[in-house]
């Protein structure tokens, strides 16, 4: 089984990882997953990284309807979301400044991470 790329502080993983998934060629087709799961950035090591005990899995999601969203998730033991949005805010900073009213989606799944979502493109994409 693969691993995540270890770092020793979380602006060294928001520097590798956010190089990796913002870049177009690694968006995640979510119409894809089904017949290709180990294209899931859950599943997929690519798409983690670790900090100490922190675990971080980012992605850049795009739907069946060309909408596209930045998707960034973290676990560790004891985590709260209070504690998961001062680690968003933080990783994203050197390269996404988070913004009063910038509206994240939360949401704390049943093995432990939280996940925030937001749109990044600003518009549906066109093909």
């Amino acid at each position: 089984m693969q691993t995540s790329l270890e770092h020793d502080s979380l602006e060294e993983a928001s520097a590798d990882l956010l190089a990796f998934v913002l870049a177009p060629q690694n968006w995640v087709m979510l119409s894809e997953l089904r017949a290709r799961p180990e294209l899931r950035p859950g599943q997929n090591p690519a798409y983690q990284r670790t900090v100490g005990k922190l675990r971080i899995c980012a992605s850049v999601d795009v739907t069946p309807t060309l909408d596209v969203f930045l998707r960034i998730a973290f676990r560790a033991p004891g985590l709260t979301p209070n504690r998961a949005a001062d680690h968003l805010a933080e990783f994203i900073s050197p390269r996404i400044p988070l913004l009063r009213n910038s509206e994240w989606q939360v949401q704390v799944d049943s093995r432990g991470w939280t996940h925030f979502m937001r749109r990044y493109a600003g518009t549906t994409l066109e093909a």
